[in-house]
């Protein structure tokens, strides 16, 4: 006779915050304390740099893995208090910003999980141009990235992708079998309270997920989005 184990919903589900930190940012503390009161059970960040990892090291997660960059805003991070089995890292075909692929094990087994930062939506210094001419490069990124991925194992692609919830590399992803998490709250991006967008995104593949929320915290130019992962 097979026995099968059902375990409470809050015993197998976690939660994971991706948030671009921004490499210049000002204020370290007030965006620290957003990451601490959070208190997500996995952390992926975006714009990591040494300032940046001399006080996230302090935080207490029990793993933490960080990859800075020859460009500022091309550092990565992940804190986490879920195991990590195994990390590597891809450049961008556009010699941007890399992606790392994760692999951590949650209470059910291996998921692995993507940070992405995509290219800037910015042309010759123009982002009015490059709103238009940009989303092709993301798509070409994400495409290339695509690939060092496990089809057979459940997936979270999570970080600034750079672009809104229609975009191209969203909605390659979608092609590919991946849902975009929804998540309640102000916009993900502002650029001093005069122009927003979401461009923060959590994607994922066999997981569902539920309480996603934008938190209105830290002094990023990016706000924190926090979501809950089950099986």
């Amino acid at each position: 006779m097979q026995v099968v184990v059902v375990l409470p919903a809050a015993a197998v589900a976690f939660t994971l915050m991706t948030y671009n930190v921004e490499y210049d940012n000002a204020d370290l503390p007030a965006t620290i304390e957003a990451i601490a009161k959070a208190d997500a059970d996995v952390v992926v960040l975006q714009e990591v740099t040494q300032r940046w990892q001399d006080v996230l090291a302090k935080l207490p997660y029990a793993h933490k893995e960080f990859h800075l960059n020859r460009r500022s805003a091309g550092g990565l991070a992940i804190l986490s208090k879920l195991p990590i089995v195994s990390r590597e890292r891809f450049d961008s075909p556009l010699g941007w910003f890399p992606a790392e692929r994760i692999v951590i094990t949650a209470p059910w087994g291996n998921v692995q999980l993507l940070n992405v930062h995509l290219r800037p939506a910015i042309d010759n210094g123009s982002w009015v141009r490059g709103f238009a001419t940009t989303p092709p490069l993301r798509l070409q990124e994400i495409k290339a990235y695509w690939p060092h991925l496990d089809r057979a194992m459940p997936t979270i692609i999570a970080g600034d992708f750079n672009e809104p919830p229609y975009g191209d590399s969203v909605r390659f992803l979608e092609q590919q079998g991946l849902a975009l998490a929804p998540a309640l709250g102000l916009p993900t991006w502002h650029y001093h309270d005069v122009i927003s967008f979401d461009l923060d995104h959590v994607m994922l593949r066999g997981l569902s997920a539920s309480n996603g929320k934008v938190l209105d915290a830290g002094t990023s130019d990016h706000r924190p989005v926090v979501v809950t992962i089950s099986p």
